[in-house]
């Protein structure tokens, strides 16, 4: 299991590996034509399916603000099935990482798509305090 912090290079701390480890338990939040959200217990996070566009942001966008205000500790965020995702998507996970960076957590996306890791880069928010990209690692 390999993971690595986008903003100091640290290695996953081993609670959030143990997490990742663990069977998931999941609860399907919303259930939209194009993006399907799913929580995940174990490791506390989400699940995207789909696409992430203007079209599904404000899905996107709730999904997000209910795990920060209600979840603990770091915040995954599984884009294994994300067959699209918009710059604004991004930046949208790029600001509420920094949101998590205030209170000592962290925004782990796993499974991030090629197109969208580009992006990351190419606007420089690989910095991003909070940001971390797992690789090799989906719920």
């Amino acid at each position: 299991m390999n993971g690595l912090s986008m903003t100091d290079r640290r290695p996953l701390r081993p609670s959030s590996v143990v997490l990742a480890a663990a069977p998931t338990l999941e609860r399907l939040l919303r259930d939209d034509p194009l993006l399907r959200v799913i929580s995940t217990t174990c490791p506390s996070g989400l699940r995207f399916e789909g696409e992430i566009d203007l079209c599904s942001r404000e899905l996107l966008a709730a999904a997000l603000d209910e795990a920060v205000q209600f979840g603990s500790g770091d915040l995954h965020v599984d884009l294994t099935h994300i067959t699209f995702i918009d710059v604004a998507g991004i930046r949208m996970m790029t600001t509420v990482a920094k949101t998590l960076s205030l209170d000592g957590r962290r925004l782990l996306l796993h499974a991030t798509p090629p197109g969208a890791h580009r992006v990351i880069r190419l606007m420089g928010w690989e910095t991003t305090p909070g940001l971390m990209h797992c690789f090799g690692v989906t719920l």
